[in-house]
């Protein structure tokens, strides 16, 4: 039987060989850290600092003329694309906006005005699961309930979404990756089930893109909304996007018609006419420091090979469901979410009944994670910046942590 040593060592060899190792150095990493809530907050590029100290000397000595000369009123779209790179959209088709619940509220509306018009009547069901994110389904209930009073929102379970797609149904709402237990849905087939029933499909891609391939034109995507802070390592607070099929955008129309969504803003007319692109989805003036975090963010991230970053999601995610059955199943701690790793998106889910004690006690070892109450523990497998070793000891620490007493009082990092 290997020791710990010897297992250990196993998974330092593969990070000797791992092809992502040079993208991992461009993130500034505390040492003594170990990253495991990067889908909730990515860690920053190094490159962010440089880029925020040059726009902050802009700012101070070229004021006004830095929205033109810089081109900053331009990121909303140039970063758009960039994004769109990540997530299969060809260019004009991402913008980004404000946080991903305005974004979303913004799409939604839209999308529901181009259903009050199809053909066969008015639809007015907005059908989402009810497991989906809680941010989600309040947008969607603040639609319903002040936007379009004649819509209702009807949740349903995750699996029996295309058995209610009916003709009342104007939009599907859905979470392509499962905030809490990873579960990745069908987007291709979904939205051909959905289209087949005349109805359009909104995805939030929030803990999907960036990690796992997302091919939103090719998949026949209606709308997409996403956030910037998680998998694209924007910062705290960064701004999210919205993709809009090309195919929609002559006719969508979003409810913030602010001044930069106008075709020409300068010209300062009093009655709005929208950009005929997706600019049109913009409202005010974008947050330029988040933004161009963003930004550095999305270029980091744009750097791997897709491919190379879902092989080795794939990986961290299938050794560390092995790991966690094999030594802490007996402690009553459960994985959730689908047994195949095909079926997830870069992150595990714990169900522990000791999980707050837990959470405390591997911040204390210098593992930091989300803890999900009341008893969810969750590990977000970031193949950009964390190594196969981290997987190892992350368990090795839980497992060390269950059999100790004295769970949140053990000090010490993470062994490297």
């Amino acid at each position: 039987m290997e020791t710990t040593a010897e297992q250990r060592q196993h998974f330092e060899q593969l990070d000797a060989v791992d092809p992502l190792s040079d993208v991992r150095a461009l993130f500034d990493l505390r040492d003594d850290r170990v990253f495991f809530n990067g889908n909730s907050l990515g860690p920053p590029p190094r490159e962010t600092w440089d880029r925020l100290e040059v726009a902050m000397r802009r700012w101070r000595d070229d004021m006004n003329a830095g929205w033109w000369d810089h081109q900053w009123l331009r990121l909303p779209v140039t970063t758009g694309d960039r994004i769109g790179r990540l997530i299969g959209a060809a260019p004009g088709q991402v913008v980004v906006g404000e946080s991903t619940s305005v974004n979303l509220f913004k799409l939604l509306c839209g999308a529901m005005e181009l259903q009050s018009g199809a053909a066969g009547g008015a639809r007015s069901v907005i059908l989402t699961d009810h497991d989906n994110f809680p941010s989600d389904l309040y947008i969607a209930d603040g639609v319903a309930r002040y936007v379009r009073p004649d819509a209702t929102v009807r949740r349903v379970p995750t699996e029996e979404i295309v058995d209610h797609l009916d003709a009342d149904v104007a939009v599907v709402l859905l979470s392509h990756v499962d905030y809490r237990t990873a579960q990745l849905l069908p987007m291709r087939r979904i939205n051909e089930r959905a289209h087949a029933a005349g109805a359009l499909v909104l995805w939030d891609l929030s803990h999907s893109a960036g990690v796992v391939p997302v091919e939103v034109d090719a998949a026949g995507t209606d709308l997409a909304v996403g956030a910037g802070y998680k998998y694209l390592n924007g910062g705290p607070g960064a701004p999210g996007y919205m993709y809009v099929a090309e195919r929609l955008l002559p006719g969508f129309q979003q409810p913030i018609t602010g001044w930069l969504g106008h075709a020409r803003p300068f010209d300062f007319t009093a009655d709005h006419r929208p950009d005929p692109g997706i600019a049109r989805l913009t409202t005010g003036c974008p947050p330029l420091l988040s933004l161009l975090a963003l930004d550095a963010g999305v270029r980091l991230t744009a750097r791997a090979d897709p491919r190379a970053v879902r092989a080795k999601s794939l990986a961290l995610v299938a050794e560390f469901v092995a790991l966690a059955e094999a030594r802490l199943a007996r402690f009553g701690v459960e994985v959730t979410g689908p047994a195949d790793s095909a079926q997830r998106g870069s992150h595990v889910s714990l169900r522990c009944a000791s999980a707050p004690r837990l959470a405390e006690g591997l911040a204390a070892r210098g593992f930091h994670l989300e803890l999900r109450p009341p008893d969810l523990l969750r590990f977000g497998l970031a193949p950009l910046y964390i190594r196969h070793v981290d997987v190892f000891d992350c368990v090795d620490a839980l497992e060390r942590l269950l059999a100790d007493d004295t769970v949140g009082t053990v000090q010490g990092g993470p062994r490297r």
